[in-house]
């Protein structure tokens, strides 16, 4: 097992969160492994790299970056399904990075340790200074530009009773407003990753409009047309 495997797997035991029935909800392990993957890699870019960040700390941080919500849970502090759908208190940063020191102790070089410690920190903070705490933060920031998004709101409007259409919804509210506008001029530092987060988004905004089309069944309508235009002989 390598020094990196060591790390992986401390991290799954620390976020894993039981449900009700016993089961895993993995959830949380799932967003913290997406943003590690994705943190990693923005450090290797050219123009990230020659900063010479931490890869290690990076992992390390982007892993833990999280890791209070399940003390939280457990406390019944708040509910599983309010995990990165809700809002958190102005200690969580400092407490996911205490978490993290406190599993990676033996672990990780004091050093990288140290890094990955004020990375976490400081992503409670609006101007983010340490190096791996930025690029913990795109890749933090560049996840919502993606896909995968859908699926928090989606939780997210599940938790307050609502449905697809509440989704739209605020698609829309947000784009009538200039919010992804604004979220790409203040999000990122690395031009790379800017340039990552508007395809993305295009991909987003594409689904969006699929999504819409299908809810309101204008596919079936325009079938519909063509059928009543162009009768079968």
């Amino acid at each position: 097992m390598t020094h990196l495997d060591t790390i992986w797997n401390q991290a799954r035991a620390d976020l894993a969160i039981v449900t009700e029935r016993g089961e895993e909800d993995i959830f949380l392990w799932e967003h913290s492994a997406r943003i590690a993957r994705m943190a990693c890699a923005i450090s290797r870019l050219p123009d990230v790299k020659r900063l010479s960040p931490d890869e290690t700390a990076v992992g390390a941080a982007a892993l833990y970056h999280e890791a209070a919500w399940r003390p939280r849970i457990r406390q019944e502090e708040a509910r599983r399904q309010e995990v990165l759908v809700r809002q958190t208190p102005d200690t969580h940063s400092e407490q996911s990075a205490m978490i993290m020191e406190a599993s990676l102790g033996g672990i990780v070089d004091r050093d990288s340790l140290d890094r990955a410690v004020v990375a976490v920190r400081s992503l409670g903070d609006r101007h983010i200074e340490s190096l791996e705490g930025q690029i913990v933060a795109e890749a933090d920031n560049l996840d919502e530009f993606g896909l995968v998004g859908l699926w928090t709101a989606i939780r997210r409007g599940a938790l307050d009773g609502k449905g697809v259409q509440s989704v739209i919804d605020t698609w829309h509210r947000r784009n009538e407003y200039q919010f992804w506008t604004a979220r790409l001029n203040d999000s990122f530092r690395f031009a790379a990753v800017r340039k990552l987060a508007e395809a993305r988004l295009a991909e987003y905004e594409r689904l969006m409009e699929v999504l819409e089309d299908q809810h309101r069944g204008a596919d079936i309508e325009e079938a519909l047309s063509k059928a009543l235009l162009h009768p079968a002989p």
